[in-house]
């Protein structure tokens, strides 16, 4: 009942929202960290640089030399790198080779040569007495520090990332599930069970519960309004049919006991038709409010549908032949249902005077009864107009006719008939095209 959905639902799809933006946020709040504890590291590893600077710009040529000379030969080319190119002279570096570098550089391993070189390293180059000094300090720690930024990350993300993740779907499920609910009780308000209610708890105080008790306000402001309207209806039909019998007496009495010209008789039979079909009605009105008060299901016993078939098309043969319509029968011997025959031989009464009202001569009307997994279907299959989509629901109800002008026989209460009796006896009704045409199909329950 409840329609197919090919994507996912609205909760889990907020949830996956929730959880992915709070996952981003996370991993921005980690990159924005090791940024600034990146800036603040370089930033000291720069004014340790500059305060080495200070010192060696102060000394001169020779002192210099001596310095640098003693600072290489205690030196852990892993920790910091000193290379001195002078103007004239030979160069003196604890590495064999350095990148020549013009202002504050992070220099990689792989473009420096020499033994025990660390992976990163903050670099400047400055000018001193008698030539060109690179000061370059490791960065080793800092990118020690990222990698266990990177494994805190992961540590901490999979277990968040998994929780959320199982707790988001927990309350998306329930969400889902309470939502479902509330559109299967929609679907089946809108085919007619007005019974149908929404589950509350009591606990639940949110926006569902909300929507939940409005939708309950709202099928039971419905289920009243119909019962008033059948009861109305009945009530009426009840009311009237004493005062219409006895109209259609008075009308007997007048076209058998007196004499009356030919246009007098003319009328009097006109008028005996039409109160004939205002019987009809009222007496179709009171047996629909007989058979939905459920009264009848007491009457219910096996009945060989097939069989019952068989019989209805029998008699109908002759009618549809001098008709010009083709009936025909396909009906699987001892198919079985409970339920009332005479009401259930009205259905097919029904279906097949329908067909022939509306199907032009020369058409086909079809008549199946056959097993499916879901049990016995009964079915009625013509080729006449059909039944717009739109329309399939509205012509089971009450009096309601698709011919607005109401010019043709009939009175509008053939289909709702069937469908009570339908109800009655837990019956699936479905109206289908045929193709053109027709296909009305009652699938009984599984016994």
């Amino acid at each position: 009942m409840t329609p197919k959905r090919s994507a996912l639902s609205t909760p889990l799809r907020l949830t996956g929202s929730l959880i992915a933006v709070f996952m981003a946020m996370l991993l921005i709040t980690f990159a924005v960290s090791y940024l600034v504890i990146r800036d603040n590291f370089d930033d000291g590893l720069r004014d340790q640089i500059e305060a080495r600077a200070e010192i060696y710009t102060a000394l001169s040529a020779d002192d210099l030399r001596a310095q640098i000379g003693q600072d290489i030969a205690g030196a852990d080319a892993a920790q910091v790198i000193f290379d001195y190119t002078p103007t004239t002279g030979p160069r003196l570096s604890n590495v064999d080779y350095m990148p020549p570098i013009q202002s504050l550089t992070i220099i990689a391993e792989d473009v420096i040569q020499g033994e025990d070189v660390d992976d990163s390293y903050l670099a400047e180059n400055f000018a001193v007495a008698g030539g060109r000094l690179t000061i370059a300090l490791s960065r080793a720690a800092l990118v020690d520090m990222g990698e266990v930024f990177l494994m805190v990350l992961v540590i901490s993300l999979l277990p968040t990332l998994t929780v959320s993740a199982a707790v988001g779907l927990m309350f998306a499920r329930t969400a889902k599930g309470r939502i479902s609910e509330i559109n299967d009780v929609l679907q089946r308000l809108s085919h007619r069970d007005m019974s149908a209610r929404v589950t509350l708890n009591p606990a639940d105080r949110d926006d569902l519960a909300e929507i939940g008790a409005a939708v309950n306000q709202m099928a039971q402001a419905q289920q009243a309004a119909m019962m008033a309207l059948k009861q109305a209806t009945t009530d009426i039909a009840h009311d009237l049919k004493t005062p219409i019998q006895r109209v259609a007496l008075t009308l007997d009495r007048l076209q058998t006991r007196t004499d009356l010209s030919p246009d007098q008789a003319t009328f009097v039979a006109a008028a005996m038709d039409e109160t004939d079909r205002i019987a009809k009605t009222f007496d179709a009105l009171l047996r629909i409010a007989q058979i939905e008060g459920g009264a009848l299901r007491e009457r219910f016993l096996p009945v060989d549908l097939s069989a019952l078939a068989t019989d209805f098309v029998d008699v109908f043969s002759a009618t549809a032949e001098d008709s010009g319509h083709h009936l025909r029968l396909d009906a699987v011997p001892g198919c079985k249902v409970s339920g009332d025959r005479d009401l259930l031989g009205q259905v097919i009464a029904n279906l097949i005077e329908n067909s022939l009202r509306h199907v032009q001569s020369g058409g086909d009307i079809l008549v199946a009864v056959t097993n499916t997994p879901q049990g016995v279907m009964l079915s009625v299959a013509d080729t006449g107009p059909g039944i717009p989509q739109a329309e399939r629901e509205n012509v089971l109800r009450r009096l309601y006719r698709l011919e607005s002008s109401r010019s043709t026989p009939g009175n509008g209460l053939g289909l709702s008939m069937i469908a009570a009796i339908s109800d009655l006896h837990g019956v699936k009704l479905t109206l289908s095209d045929n193709t053109p045409g027709l296909i009305v199909a009652l699938q009984f329950p599984s016994s």
